[in-house]
């Protein structure tokens, strides 16, 4: 019986990182293509900016739903409702890129500053660099806030790609270290 919960807990746990890495590799190409493609329109950033954003949403409610009781996961349910919204609000309303853009950047930042909480409970030294990143990604989000209209293109996809990499950094030590939250 603690065989197979153990078998469910790690088939849970590489599904949700396997997408965690796929939602990264996202953030890294379209972080690219916005940075070097400026021009690109407004309303099209807005609409796929929404749409990676719900998409990250979706998967925070999935890890929520499917963590078992993996506390790690505890506040994902908020934080994947928060994003959705954001991608609606992105999506429908491309003159709050900006906004919506540091407010998610605000999220994933916190997210990470929770997840550091976590690994410190847990001696895991890995929180530094969640904690690190977390502030990095807060401090970040608020300067979005007072980006330009015409610069906003280039500054979504500076973090986009650095969301993207700092994430891929994260899914990689996570899984390498996997048999501490599963085991």
């Amino acid at each position: 019986m603690v065989n197979k919960i153990i078998g469910e807990a790690k088939g849970i746990f590489n599904v949700i990182t396997l997408f965690e890495i796929t939602i990264a590799l996202i953030y890294i190409i379209v972080g690219i293509l916005f940075f070097t493609n400026s021009t690109a329109s407004n309303t099209l950033v807005s609409i796929i900016t929404g749409f990676i954003l719900i998409i990250h949403g979706v998967s925070a409610i999935f890890s929520y739903l499917r963590r078992g009781d993996i506390e790690l996961f505890n506040l994902n349910l908020i934080f994947g409702i928060i994003l959705i919204v954001l991608g609606i609000v992105a999506m429908f309303l491309g003159k709050v890129l900006s906004i919506a853009l540091g407010i998610y950047l605000i999220i994933g930042g916190s997210q990470k500053i929770s997840y550091s909480y976590f690994l410190k409970k847990f001696n895991e030294s890995s929180w530094v660099f969640n904690l690190v990143v977390g502030i990095l990604c807060i401090i970040l989000g608020v300067t979005t806030f007072f980006t330009s209209g015409d610069k906003i293109i280039e500054v979504a996809g500076i973090c986009m790609l650095g969301y993207g990499v700092i994430d891929m950094i994260n899914v990689i030590l996570l899984r390498k270290r996997s048999t501490f939250f599963i085991a």
